[in-house]
């Protein structure tokens, strides 16, 4: 069930401060290897609100240029793409907007082609709802990336990018994903955050993907996971970018710079450590670097993660998760989620206790919660 977004909207950007900005480390000197980023061009065309992920594209440009790869942006039919201006308070987006040559670069993003493929030795493709409508069939960008596989060039795809590859072919007329370790946005993440599209969208991603005989492995929904299969290498979701960065690094021959992470990148892996070896990890990063993690995501998490979890066991850990963040991230519509999760495990002391404050201080969110009295 998807929680609706205008309840995290009430917590996220405006309660608290941006986090703190990000030294990142000088960029290594320019190698031989030339890397296409290629995005979708569908917000230009279809819905503006239905296109490549701005922020997936800042972080692994961020990435690779740092490591010393040259780079090109690649969209279906060239030309200029939307750029929004949403997240330009992040410090990594003020970064790739104004230290690098990105925006010049969408203006006038490159036409795949055949032809343009001896020109990289590797394409890394940027996810956003946009790249399941026009990647998987435009004539071009389909004829680049089959000249890729071709050519034994490296790929990379990042969440909703795996749509490219659906109907990429082998000699013999096997699909090229069969058989290939991968990942993609995942099914419960779709219904999560995407579910007003998933009517829109031609195939629901995963399920596609293991009709085609994909080796489909993920980790839970928003946490990290990047999987690697010779030439592919795929990253599940936005906070898996920046990782499945680093790796086309180093398969290029280029040794990862050592970087600060992304505060959501930093937050989700500090939550996929909390949720493997104890919640108390979430305790010590905070106190030990406060500033490199974003409560908005940890709160984010939290909302979410156990109404998606899927067995008994799962939502036991992700309630403790859950109770962990709510002791640094205090907010009524919070507490109130947390106290659903406490009342649905029947843990009826500690939703005793979070119910009288939430009397106490949003008499009217319990009202409309339907929540009246033990």
């Amino acid at each position: 069930m998807k929680l609706p977004l205008m309840i995290f909207g009430l917590i996220v950007g405006i309660f608290l401060a941006p986090a703190k900005a990000i030294q990142q480390p000088a960029t290594q000197p320019v190698s031989n290897h030339k890397v296409a980023l290629l995005i979708s061009g569908y917000g230009k065309q279809g819905d503006p609100a239905i296109s490549y992920d701005l922020e997936e594209l800042a972080q692994a440009y961020l990435v690779l240029q740092q490591n010393g790869l040259s780079l090109d942006i690649l969209s279906p039919k060239g030309g200029t793409v939307p750029v929004h201006n949403r997240k330009d308070d992040l410090p990594y987006m003020q970064q790739f907007k104004q230290q690098t040559p990105a925006l010049r670069q969408l203006k006038q993003t490159l036409a795949p082609t055949a032809e343009l493929a001896t020109q990289y030795e590797a394409v890394f493709i940027i996810g956003g709802d946009g790249a399941m409508f026009d990647l998987p069939v435009d004539a071009g960008t389909q004829q680049f990336l089959q000249a890729m596989v071709q050519q034994k060039k490296r790929i990379a795809a990042v969440c909703h990018g795996s749509a490219a590859l659906v109907n990429l072919k082998n000699p013999d007329g096997s699909y090229w994903v069969a058989g290939k370790e991968m990942n993609s946005f995942t099914l419960r993440e779709e219904q999560a955050f995407s579910a007003e599209l998933l009517d829109k969208f031609p195939f629901i991603l995963e399920t596609r993907l293991r009709e085609l005989g994909a080796l489909f492995v993920a980790n839970q929904p928003m946490l990290p996971f990047v999987a690697h299969d010779e030439l592919l290498i795929t990253a599940q979701n936005p906070m898996s970018v920046p990782a499945a960065a680093d790796l086309l690094a180093l398969q290029l021959g280029q040794t990862p710079r050592t970087r600060t992470p992304f505060p959501e990148e930093a937050t989700m892996t500090l939550l996929a450590t909390a949720r493997s070896n104890g919640v108390a990890h979430i305790d010590i990063a905070l106190a030990q670097q406060p500033g490199l993690y974003d409560l908005n995501y940890l709160a984010l998490y939290g909302m979410y993660s156990y109404r998606l979890a899927q067995t008994p066991a799962d939502k036991i850990t992700e309630l403790r998760l859950m109770a962990k963040i709510a002791e640094h991230f205090q907010h009524p519509q919070y507490q109130l989620a947390l106290l659903q999760a406490y009342l649905a495990e029947q843990q009826l002391t500690p939703a005793r206790a979070l119910y009288l404050e939430l009397q106490e201080q949003a008499p009217k969110l319990l009202e409309q919660a339907g929540i009246s009295s033990f």
